[in-house]
């Protein structure tokens, strides 16, 4: 065999390929899903792997692959520091507002 596609197709008895197959199309769904949510852009990869060993003119092939798909973008928590060293939500620097409940009154309709 002289081509690198037949010497895949025929590793593993056709198992190899069909696994790098699948991962694949796995891949490409992660990328595709992950890019959605990334302003389109998405960036993974794929590694196969064939080991050669020849033995009294015996060549064994071992085969191997991983995929690197991408991460999922985690979301940004803000927080402030406060003088005893913790972590608040509230901005030490800004004033709260003090809400109150309007009372539900009722108003007389003017036509104008």
């Amino acid at each position: 065999m002289r081509q690198f596609s037949q010497i895949i197709a025929e590793c593993e008895d056709g198992q190899f390929n069909a696994d790098l197959s699948d991962a694949l199309r796995n891949l490409i769904g992660d990328l595709h899903n992950s890019a959605v949510s990334a302003n389109g852009r998405a960036k993974g990869n794929m590694t196969v792997k064939i080991e050669f060993k020849l033995d009294g003119g015996v060549m064994t092939l071992t085969t191997d692959y991983s995929t690197k798909a991408p991460k999922a973008a985690r979301a940004h928590s803000v927080f402030w520091a406060t003088p005893e060293n913790n972590l608040s939500r509230r901005n030490p620097k800004q004033r709260e507002l003090e809400l109150r409940t309007v009372p539900d009154s009722p108003r007389e309709v003017r036509s104008i």
